[in-house]
């Protein structure tokens, strides 16, 4: 399963993809899939037994996640609630 988190900007995502790798956690860079948004923009993917883990690093570092999504087998993008920062600051 993969996972797709977005950002409110490609400074946050620069800066959320040095972190992650900084810290071992395997990610690609991706466009934001069409089935999400039809916004140009850029989105982190990465294994979904790695997003916790992610988002505790992410939120450690007051970095916030716009949205994330998880993509079933069959394909379809489904997105998860709860996600992201508390205080909304990233």
């Amino acid at each position: 399963m993969k996972c797709v988190f977005l950002f409110e900007s490609i400074h946050r995502v620069m800066k959320a993809e040095k972190l992650l790798k900084g810290r071992g956690i395997k990610i690609d860079l991706t466009p934001v899939p069409r089935e999400i948004s039809s916004d140009c923009g850029v989105a982190i993917e990465l294994p979904g037994d790695s997003e916790a883990e992610a988002l505790f690093i992410l939120r450690e570092n007051g970095i916030s996640v716009l949205e994330c999504y998880t993509r079933d087998p069959s394909g379809k993008w489904e997105h998860q609630d709860g996600k992201g920062s508390a205080d909304g600051k990233g």
